[in-house]
């Protein structure tokens, strides 16, 4: 008996199993995209919509030679550029650009700087203690192709 309660309920579980329906095949629903008409302008937006001359690269950097020809000969010295502190004619140390030392109290090189709002400072110090530091100052000049800070 109990064999036959299990083929019972087999025979029962197979038949709920099975599913019924038709067999007809339904074509998947195709959607229609419309293409803009050849007439219709559509203007750049946002980003797209900026115009800008072939010749500017976009780029906010620019050099600034350096040269310093002080005519001291043979006398040690150090050079600090950095920015003016805003509250004062004195270097911040702690935004400087360039700093070594002079060789012949002379030197010429070439910085990068990546902005034209700053103003710099230049302090000369000298190693011997008895002669007082020299200080130069220098704002971007617009109208300039090439940056020049010259102290002399």
């Amino acid at each position: 008996m109990k064999k036959s309660i299990i083929i019972l309920t087999l025979s029962m579980t197979l038949t709920a199993c099975g599913g019924g329906g038709s067999e007809e095949t339904k074509a998947p629903a195709t959607v229609s995209a419309l293409a803009p008409s050849s007439t219709e302008a559509t203007k750049p937006t946002g980003i797209n919509a900026l115009k800008i001359d072939e010749q500017f690269n976009l780029s906010t950097k620019y050099s600034l030679n350096l040269d310093v020809e002080l005519g001291f000969g043979d006398v040690r010295a150090y050079l600090n550029v950095c920015q003016k502190k805003a509250s004062a004619q004195r270097a911040d140390y702690n935004n400087c650009i360039y700093r070594g030392p002079l060789a012949n109290s002379a030197l010429e090189t070439q910085l990068v700087l990546s902005r034209q709002d700053i103003d710099l400072v230049a302090e000369v110090w000298f190693y011997d203690s008895s002669t007082e530091p020299l200080s130069y100052t220098w704002q971007y000049e617009p109208n300039k192709e090439q940056q020049l800070f010259t102290m002399r």
